[in-house]
């Protein structure tokens, strides 16, 4: 039996980029010693079940999958229910309407320069974050902007693309609750009232970037942790600007690298796995499995980030 390499894509992410290149992008992605097999995907979750079906028959040795965040959150997922031993390089060409991941691997935006990658990549073993027993690519968030990405309209998504997100987090800052919450880290307690937290690995969320702190890395074993405190009016614009040049000396920002978290909070309360909904509840605890999951990157990632061939 020949070997596969599975292709996967949402064909309406984003603003359709990946359609009217398609054909460059298959022919970069032919190999002549395996069959390349499309499985475009039509609802939630074809693309997990697609990469379980093919790993599981132990023919596959490449996974390339195109679309936004969720479709590749789907793909990771789908890979990581299987057996390590059966998991294979991920070539990731974004095509959604923020890219946050990809673009924290220094992935080219252009889907079929992107997909060269398949050929003259380099495999870079990421991390990948278990909360609650679901899986995690770059961020698990609650309270503010953590519902920009999912409460907005796939349709305003691909008409104002990076736009869009910015309108929805705009209405958010215009309704902010807050959380009372204790985290509970291996070596520490964290107590209070907070606006935002997230537990992430990317230098990018909901397309803005460098509000995850300094020192980012994704294959480094650890998570970043970066919770808001409940300001006071007077406090909001020194906080926002501290935010935006990333000064986290701010006593309102709690950053800190994690390898796992405990967070209890008094009410019920949503969050955001990968820009999608994850659920609510009292309690959350997440945990980071280090290489975990490869991708194929570029090669001059090397100077970015602690990347190991």
């Amino acid at each position: 039996m020949r070997d596969k390499i599975l292709f996967t894509y949402n064909p309406n992410a984003g603003t359709k980029k990946l359609v009217p290149k398609l054909n460059d992008v298959i022919y970069e992605l032919i190999d002549e010693n395996s069959d390349l097999v499309l499985s475009p995907t039509r609802k939630r979750n074809d693309a997990k079940e697609a990469v379980k079906a093919y790993l599981n028959e132990g023919a596959c040795v490449k996974v390339v999958c195109s679309g936004g965040d969720g479709t590749l959150h789907e793909v990771v997922e789908g890979m990581m229910e299987c057996d390590a031993d059966k998991r294979v390089p991920i070539v990731y060409l974004p095509a959604g309407s923020t890219n946050d991941f990809g673009y924290s691997m220094c992935i080219p935006k252009d889907v079929v320069e992107a997909a060269k990658l398949s050929k003259n990549g380099m495999k870079y073993p990421c991390d990948i974050g278990c909360f609650n027993g679901k899986y995690v690519v770059y961020t698990a968030a609650f309270g503010l902007f953590s519902d920009v990405s999912y409460a907005t309209s796939q349709s305003l998504k691909n008409i104002f693309g990076h736009a869009a997100y910015v309108m929805n987090g705009a209405v958010a800052l215009t309704n902010v609750e807050s959380v009372a919450a204790t985290i509970t880290l291996p070596d520490e307690t964290i107590e209070g009232t907070f606006i935002m937290g997230m537990v992430v690995s990317a230098s990018s969320i909901g397309g803005f970037r460098g509000i995850t702190g300094p020192d980012v890395r994704l294959n480094d074993g650890k998570f970043e942790l970066f919770l808001i405190r409940e300001p006071s009016p007077l406090q909001v614009a020194g906080l926002l600007n501290d935010i935006r040049k990333g000064n986290f000396d701010n006593p309102l920002i709690v950053f800190r690298h994690i390898t796992e978290a405990e967070f209890d909070f008094e009410d019920e309360v949503p969050w955001t796995i990968d820009g999608e909904y994850g659920g609510s509840g009292l309690q959350a605890h997440i945990s980071v499995k280090k290489h975990a999951v490869t991708f194929m990157a570029p090669r001059d990632l090397m100077g970015l980030l602690s990347v190991h061939e």
